[in-house]
C-alpha cells in the first residue's frame, strides 16, 4: 500500500511539473509589445488608431514626460508617452 501511495504521488508531481512547464502566451496588450517600436516617431492619431485595431487592448491613453498617471496596472490598457509631437515610448498596464 505504501509503496502505491508512493507512486500516486511521484506521477502526481511530474503532471504537475509538466503542466508548468509549459509557457502562458501573453494576453491583452502584451501581447503586441513586438510590435510597439515600429510605432514610434509616428503622430498620436497613427498610434492611437493602430492601437485601438489591436485586440486584447480596449483602452489607450497618452502622457508627456511629466504628465502624472495612476500606477495600477490594466492588462488591456496601453499607455504611451509623447515628446515634440511624436510617440517615443508605448508600455502596457
Amino acid at each position: 500500500m505504501t509503496q502505491t501511495r508512493l507512486t500516486l504521488a511521484l506521477c502526481f508531481g511530474l503532471l504537475t511539473l509538466a503542466g508548468g512547464a509549459q509557457a502562458q502566451a501573453p494576453e491583452g496588450c502584451a501581447r503586441h509589445e513586438a510590435r510597439f517600436p515600429a510605432l514610434f516617431g509616428k503622430t498620436p492619431e497613427e498610434v492611437r488608431a493602430a492601437l485601438q485595431a489591436m485586440p486584447g487592448i480596449s483602452t489607450v491613453r497618452m502622457g508627456g514626460p511629466t504628465t502624472p498617471m495612476t500606477k495600477d496596472y490594466r492588462i488591456d490598457r496601453a499607455t504611451w508617452l509623447i515628446e515634440g509631437g511624436v510617440v517615443t515610448r508605448i508600455t502596457c498596464g
